[in-house]
């Protein structure tokens, strides 16, 4: 026997439907997916409110998945949100009018709990019982420390690749003072952070930024698209590449990941200090991430 599951991640910049289906053993295999590059963190104001075009924007989106599901005989969908609705000021506001509207119920996760599904997911395929690891989103980046099994800290920053994006970028391609703008932030958010005082031997990346970055540099190095592990010094490279904006980095961007040809920048410097930071020669990156994490210990175990 088995029981199909629909899990959507309304994110600050894309809005991911995963329809999984589960073995009574626990086991599970993903059917389909589908992202919606919905940008909710540009609907927010300067006063911290997401917008009433923001809320119908999400409510358009998960209406379409709705419907979708429907063609495969899946009525039921579960939905959480992470910094798009944690980091505003109208958070009860926006998960009221998106339930009247769409009849769905949203789960505003808290960031630590965001690292933990992340590392729980990850470990679906990865055995870190000692190292870090990491999520850059759109609106919030989050870290995580384990020592044999153990989670020892689980933090959330609110810096990710798209206000990142926001913040520093006036068009499509930064220009070299917005690259040094984004590289001050980046900085900063890191000085801040509770950074492991010992760097682990690997991390793992999880998450579309940690994908995309690896996918270009598969391309980039001409390694096998299913390898899922970079030097130091390739991401180093990779960010280089990009922050110089030439023709082979935009041919790149657009062949690999154009829908990120805005965030995949601002992403990758954040993604090489961070892998600078947290360890010392390796970062695996996931397939796997929150939207297993919260499959496996928020709705099969509750079940179960």
């Amino acid at each position: 026997m088995s029981k199909k599951y629909a899990v959507v991640d309304l994110g600050s910049n894309t809005i991911r439907l995963s329809a999984y289906n589960v073995l009574d053993s626990g086991a599970f295999d993903l059917l389909f997916s589908e992202k919606e590059m919905a940008g909710i963190v540009n609907y927010i104001n300067k006063d911290g409110l997401l917008s009433r075009d923001g809320i119908d924007k999400a409510c358009a989106v998960l209406a379409g998945f709705r419907t979708l599901l429907s063609h495969f005989g899946m009525s039921e969908m579960h939905v959480f949100a992470t910094a798009s609705l944690r980091n505003i000021r109208n958070t009860d506001e926006a998960v009221h009018l998106i339930r009247r509207r769409t009849g769905l119920t949203v789960d505003v996760i808290s960031g630590e709990m965001e690292a933990k599904l992340g590392y729980y997911g990850a470990m679906l395929e990865n055995d870190l019982r000692t190292g870090a690891m990491f999520d850059i989103g759109g609106g919030s980046t989050e870290i995580l420390e384990v020592r044999d099994g153990e989670i020892c800290q689980a933090q959330s920053l609110a810096v990710g690749s798209l206000n990142l994006f926001n913040q520093c970028v006036s068009k499509i391609w930064p220009k070299k003072e917005e690259l040094r703008a984004m590289e001050k932030r980046v900085g900063e958010a890191l000085q801040s952070a509770d950074i492991p005082e010992e760097k682990a031997e690997r991390a793992c990346g999880i998450g579309g930024t940690a994908r995309a970055v690896l996918k270009i540099a598969n391309a980039y190095f001409g390694k096998d698209p299913d390898n899922r592990t970079l030097l130091l010094e390739e991401i180093e490279e990779i960010c280089g590449l990009l922050c110089r904006r030439g023709d082979e980095a935009r041919r790149l961007i657009l062949r690999v990941c154009p829908d990120r040809i805005h965030t995949i920048i601002p992403g990758s410097m954040m993604m090489n200090a961070l892998g600078h930071k947290l360890c010392r020669d390796r970062i695996f990156v996931s397939q796997y991430g929150v939207r297993e994490g919260y499959l496996c210990h928020k709705l099969l175990n509750a079940t179960t």
